[in-house]
């Protein structure tokens, strides 16, 4: 629990009021009259200038509407500031955040740049102690953040400035008040404390690959001393440099499907006593093209002469051209990333201004090999040979003659690499995979030899065949998928997703939709973190409402609790309250919404994901739970659903097995709650979206698309089947997932059934957490249904496993099969 939860400020607040009431002789108030009050101690503060000669204007906001940037990322509202100048647009935010910047009227693809303070190797604690306008034209942003436990403050300007960019200036304050420490030899006399701190940046750019000059693309674990650090996605492009020289950058090491935020700072400063640090600045550049453009605008490093370079386009979407500068001994140090895209420009060239020296250029593209590197004056005389290489995939697939949905997955063989179209998503393509809403594409794809693998969820056969591309030439490949699988009265759910709003999930809507129905999936619950989202507007505008149901949901993101899904919610509901609220206050708002008020669903993810998990925050003790619950007052356990499989987890299906655990035990304690299982995508490749997904029972009379109602009634009842490749159902007695039957001997009928390409190996039935038989399955040919006969007694619940060896590696190469079901319960 933080130290800063409601409930321990509760309890502090209660235990300050006991001991500031003195008592008679009797316990009852003491009479006499309280003593003078002291004079309030008024701080005195160490003097900081705002920066000399910022351009534009500042303002707080009045509202979102009156911000004028575009795109699901913007995140003013009212509290913050907007700064304005030569038809740029930023928003710092009332926490002392740059969270919007973009063009006027344009697109802002920012997630959060925070100026930090850094002691040691660890980002200080910080709390926000002031957040004004100054300056003489007021068009500065002043932020104040007091360093927890220590007598400092850190303070950050944001303004507009040289080369039209916004700069953020930065500097540690050390308080008057300072009081001496005991420096720790024993008999050594008190002294003030030397204090030290690096200033820095956060660079949160929104899980996409930061850029960096010396290195390019980011992916890893990594550090380097460089001249700038950039990023382009979602339309908009930033770069950030140092005044000073070279930034020094950090990344972490990414989980998987998530690129890690660069942390900058160069050098260690000393705070002196009752005074500030040497001041940091920083510029922050934009652009609607790439982030190579964005970094050459940039403004930090005195003048130096440069030369204009014409530059030839391409007529290939997603064209760029990378530069690299160059020696006399062949070694490159890869520079920036140009767009080079004809269609942006208009025409078969560009111009850009380069620093003096050498540079080597070549091109990139999607779905090609990079071209050769060549002498950036020669680029355009050359024209013929710099252009990157491909041949053409035409792709087609039918069910029954006409076009259907499918996934494409290509993966290089005998030497060839993977294809890459890309870590943002163009029209379905992201990476080695292709999402095809309508069935049918054609693709540019490097030359050599591949293996595609066309799916359609778990539902349809798969085709795969083994094919060569050549440079300039056009391999077809025709795909018939069948239905093969019989789920009547059956949709399948994906309660779990995420797209642009989200910060971490760089999927616009319409990627995010494409995929969705390229795999089969038939309801889509949106979950943007303290977001409400809704696909409709978009399946409707893409020709998709046949296909795909769209519920408007929210996950509460809570830094405290974990995170937690409410849907189905209004299209224009207001996100839920998650910072400072306790579970029993979130779960109260959720069952306040409209419009099915005490109906709305509540899920509870990822519960032992670590600081993010539910469980793990409060120390779920699965072997006492009565004792844990007796002894954890802030537990609630009034949820719905259970996310036991996420999609996190596919490859490494271990970790699904203790939220199983968890689920057993609340379930033997009577906790009637639906376990479910969902993809948590947040991209369209990493995280694939329907991986895994929910079968869900809404009846053998349903025509076309279920309506949300009766799907939420269908998911409250139970009757849903976790499916992770295999399609797998279970009756006792007659009666379905959910339901209840009597106590005795009843027969137990298991049916599994999957397409050929996933496999099947051993069904386990699980009665009360404990794994009572085992079938195994071989040569398995269709449809699979075992039975036997179990006596239950009172409390008894029984549910089934289906799992697999064998690797779906036509769909997601290395994840296992593995399905389960809900419950059948004993009354």
């Amino acid at each position: 629990m933080r130290l800063s939860s409601p409930f321990v400020l509760a309890l502090a607040a209660i235990a300050a009021s006991c001991a500031a009431a003195p008592t008679g002789p009797t316990g009852a108030p003491a009479t006499d009259p309280p003593e003078e009050p002291p004079a309030p101690v008024v701080p005195r503060e160490v003097p900081v200038d705002p920066p000399s000669g910022a351009l534009g204007t500042a303002a707080p906001v009045e509202a979102r509407e009156k911000v004028p940037l575009k795109g699901l990322r913007v995140d003013a509202r009212p509290g913050d500031f907007v700064l304005s100048h030569a038809g740029r647009v930023a928003v710092v935010s009332a926490r002392g955040h740059l969270v919007d910047y973009g063009p006027e009227g344009g697109a802002d693809g920012m997630v959060s740049l925070q100026s930090v303070l850094q002691m040691g190797l660890g980002v200080a604690t910080t709390d926000v102690a002031r957040v004004e306008l100054v300056g003489e034209k007021k068009n500065v942003v002043r932020v104040d953040r007091a360093v927890r436990g220590q007598p400092l403050t850190h303070v950050s300007f944001y303004f507009f400035g040289p080369g039209d960019a916004l700069w953020i200036e930065s500097l540690a304050v050390t308080s008057p008040e300072i009081e001496p420490v005991d420096p720790g030899p024993l008999g050594a006399a008190k002294r003030l404390p030397a204090l030290a701190v690096t200033l820095g940046e956060n660079i949160h750019w929104g899980n996409v690959p930061t850029w960096l000059e010396g290195a390019g693309p980011i992916t890893r674990a990594f550090q380097l001393r460089t001249e700038f650090v950039a990023r382009h996605s979602l339309g908009t492009a930033y770069a950030l440099c140092s005044e000073e020289g070279p930034l020094f950058a950090r990344f972490g090491s990414p989980e998987y499907g998530f690129f890690e935020a660069a942390l900058t700072g160069e050098r260690v400063v000393p705070v002196v006593h009752a005074g500030a640090s040497e001041r940091r600045r920083v510029a922050v550049t934009l652009s609607d093209r790439s982030s190579g453009d964005a970094a050459l605008a940039l403004p930090c490093r005195a003048p130096t002469a440069r030369r204009r370079v014409t530059l030839p386009t391409l007529p290939v979407r997603g064209s760029r051209i990378e530069l690299a500068r160059c020696d006399g001994a062949g070694r490159r140090r890869i520079y920036v990333e140009l767009a080079a895209e004809e269609r942006m420009f208009g025409k078969t060239d560009r111009a850009v201004d380069l620093p003096e020296g050498c540079f080597d250029a070549r091109f990139v593209a999607p779905g090609h090999a990079p071209g050769p590197w060549i002498r950036v004056e020669s680029l355009a005389a050359e024209i013929t040979r710099a252009k990157p290489s491909a041949g053409r995939l035409r792709i087609a697939v039918t069910d029954g003659g006409k076009p259907i949905p499918a996934r494409l997955l290509v993966r290089g063989k005998d030497g060839t690499s993977d294809p890459d179209w890309g870590d943002e998503p163009l029209l379905g393509a992201a990476l080695n995979v292709v999402y095809l809403d309508r069935g049918e594409r054609d693709l540019f794809l490097p030359p050599g030899k591949y293996h595609v693998a066309l799916t359609r969820g778990f539902s349809y056969s798969a085709h795969e065949e083994d094919i060569e591309v050549a440079a300039g030439r056009e391999v077809t490949v025709r795909a018939k998928l069948e239905r093969v699988v019989d789920t009547k009265g059956f949709v399948s759910a994906d309660l779990h997703l995420h797209a642009e709003p989200s910060p971490d999930a760089p999927a616009p809507l319409a990627e995010r939709v494409r995929s969705l129905v390229s795999v089969g999936v038939d309801v889509a619950v949106a979950t943007d973190h303290n977001a409400v989202t809704d696909y409709g507007p978009t399946i409707r505008e893409m020709g998709l409402a046949s296909d795909l149901v769209s519920i408007v949901g929210d996950e509460v993101t809570s830094p405290a609790w974990g995170h937690f899904n409410v849907f189905p919610l209004l299209p224009a509901s207001v996100p839920l309250p998650w910072i400072g609220v306790l579970p029993a206050e979130i779960f109260a708002a959720a069952r306040a919404q409209k419009p099915y008020g005490t109906s709305t669903i509540l899920q509870v993810n990822h519960p032992r994901w670590g600081g993010i998990g539910y469980f793990e925050l409060l120390r779920l003790d699965t072997d006492d739970l009565k004792g844990w619950l007796d002894r954890s007052p802030l537990a609630d356990m009034g949820f719905d659903l259970l996310e036991v499989y996420n999609g996190d987890h596919s490859r490494y299906i271990a970790g699904v097995e203790p939220v199983l655990r968890d689920w057993y035990a609340l379930l033997d304690a009577g906790f009637r709650v639906v376990g479910t299982g969902n993809s948590d995508s947040h991209k369209l490749v990493y995280h694939e979206a329907g991986l895994p997904r929910n079968m869900v029972f809404v009846g053998d009379d349903v025509k076309g698309v279920v309506s949300e109602a009766a799907f939420v009634d269908a998911l409250r009842k139970g009757n849903v089947s976790v499916s992770g490749g295999p399609f797998v159902r279970i009756e006792v007695a007659g009666k379905a997932m959910g339901e209840t039957i009597p106590p005795g001997e009843a027969e137990v009928v298991v049916r599994v059934d999957a397409p050929p390409w996933i496999d099947v190996d051993r069904i386990e039935l699980v009665k009360r957490g404990k794994t009572v038989r085992t079938f195994p399955i071989a040569g398995r040919k269709g449809p699979v249904e075992q039975r036997s006969r179990e006596t239950f007694e009172k409390g008894d619940w029984i549910l089934a496993i289906a799992r697999g060896t064998k690797t779906m590696d036509a769909y997601v190469p290395g994840v296992p099969p593995l399905s389960f079901t809900n419950p059948v319960f004993v009354r």
